[in-house]
């Protein structure tokens, strides 16, 4: 497993531009909404018991999330579980407006993005790995944010700010 500083190395290479970070606060969260609702049609369902494809994803993310940083996990399993529990709310309704709630959110997720390489002048990492570009994006976002209020990031490791 990459270290995290490496990891978020490589995908900062690609996000230097304030106009590329702030369209991804955007599109970043609406893509991950969106994969999350097909995964949601995949679900098991037992009287007092539903667990969905989504939810193992996440849980399994923020797993690796937690071998990486167990601070970042734990604020990372904030943010997603309100996400998650809208994308299965999502899957749940009929497939026809099910299906047009996931595109409409993975296209536009998909714009916001596109806008912010066409700004930042470099394609989009995940075209250089995919993996990596995909697991470290909410990672880089909710870093980028934590440094906007104050809290300093060094090679993988928590710190406050002086």
């Amino acid at each position: 497993m990459e270290p995290l500083g490496r990891q978020l190395e490589f995908y900062r290479s690609y996000h230097r531009t304030p106009g590329c970070k702030a369209t991804h606060f955007f599109g970043v969260p609406l893509v991950t909404f969106s994969i999350l609702i097909p995964m949601g049609w995949l679900s098991l369902e037992r009287p007092g018991f539903h667990i969905s494809g989504a939810m193992a994803f996440v849980l399994g993310t923020l797993v690796y999330y937690f071998l990486l940083d167990p601070i970042l996990a734990i604020l990372m399993a904030l943010i997603m579980a309100p996400v998650t529990w809208a994308a299965d709310l999502a899957s749940r309704l009929p497939f026809g407006p099910s299906l047009a709630v996931f595109l409409a959110t993975f296209i536009g997720g998909w714009v916001f993005q596109l806008v912010g390489h066409a700004i930042e002048g470099k394609r989009p990492a995940l075209l250089d790995n995919f993996g990596q570009a995909v697991f470290t994006s909410p990672l880089f976002l909710l870093l980028e944010a934590l440094e906007a209020f104050g809290w300093k990031r060094v090679w993988g490791r928590s710190t406050a700010a002086p």
